[in-house]
């Protein structure tokens, strides 16, 4: 806990360095973040090989980084909650094109034999963790489903999924009790789960 209190400290001094127009502490914070984000996106990729199979995780690092950068020239987070919020947003943002680059018509992924691919019958969220699904299309929706829960709920998939971080984490930065942060990770992976089992009904999804 007290190397989560001074990274927290560090990360809250950075933020006001770049409120009172300190570029050079822009840079310093993503810098400070780079760990978290390289770590995120091998464990994503070792969820999804199909993507794997086309990237590495320094391309989804990479390319997470350069929208955080962009996103801190007009944005500027007023809280380590709505820094990490902001990041988890940049990174969705970067697997949703990901795998709309690789699923599209002409994608890489869409044109190519897999192998070992699985049956569809076995295929079930079990947490936004852990999808447990190759399978590029259900990874876009899964990722647009994440966008379109409310703004609470969101930012605990946020925290959890695209962070990494315990339940007992998130209610501390967003000072709640964890009974809270539990019931709305747990309202997210209902909807979560009957969104993706819906698309996957003959008819329906988009």
């Amino acid at each position: 806990m007290a190397g989560s209190d001074a990274r927290t400290t560090v990360m809250v001094q950075l933020l006001e360095r770049m409120k009172g127009g300190d570029r050079q502490a822009r840079d310093e914070l993503v810098r400070a973040f780079e760990g978290r984000l390289e770590h995120l996106a091998a464990k994503m990729l070792r969820s999804y090989p199909s993507v794997g199979r086309w990237v590495e995780a320094g391309d989804v690092l990479q390319g997470s980084l350069l929208r955080l950068l962009r996103a801190l020239e007009s944005v500027q987070p007023e809280s380590t909650r709505a820094f990490f919020g902001l990041a988890a947003e940049q990174i969705r943002r970067e697997l949703l094109d990901l795998a709309r680059h690789f699923y599209g018509p002409h994608g890489l992924g869409a044109n190519h034999d897999s192998v070992g691919a699985g049956s569809a019958a076995g295929r079930q969220v079990v947490a936004p963790a852990d999808p447990g699904d190759d399978d590029l299309e259900r990874w876009c929706r899964f990722h647009e489903e994440v966008a379109r829960l409310p703004a609470e709920e969101r930012e605990v998939v946020g925290l959890i999924y695209y962070h990494g971080w315990t339940q007992a984490q998130v209610a501390e930065l967003i000072q709640v009790n964890v009974r809270t942060v539990r019931r709305r990770w747990e309202a997210a992976l209902v909807k979560l789960h009957r969104e993706l089992k819906d698309a996957e009904e003959p008819g329906g999804g988009s």
